[in-house]
């Protein structure tokens, strides 16, 4: 799946929390948390326990621009891991 099919698929399903596991620029492995939410992809930093503020669809595409997206699901009844509206 490119970055642009996840973004459609995030757009298509507004504020559920999607998982994806992606292949970096370095050939690092990483799972990623985001979904799209007022109007742009947020995405989830766990460090931080916070989701950033919704990045433009163009914004996001330059993020996602160097991932190889290896898989994408829904997360299940933790549509914010936060516990915060």
């Amino acid at each position: 799946m490119s970055p642009e099919a996840l973004i459609r698929h995030l757009r298509a399903h507004p504020g559920r929390t999607v998982e994806a596991k992606v292949r970096g620029s370095l050939g690092q492995t990483l799972r990623v948390r985001m979904r799209w939410q007022g109007g742009g992809v947020q995405f989830w930093i766990p460090a931080w326990k916070a989701w950033l503020d919704p990045k433009s669809e163009p914004l996001a595409r330059e993020v996602m621009e160097a991932w190889r997206v290896l898989e994408a699901r829904f997360v299940e009844g933790e549509d914010d891991p936060a516990g915060t509206p």
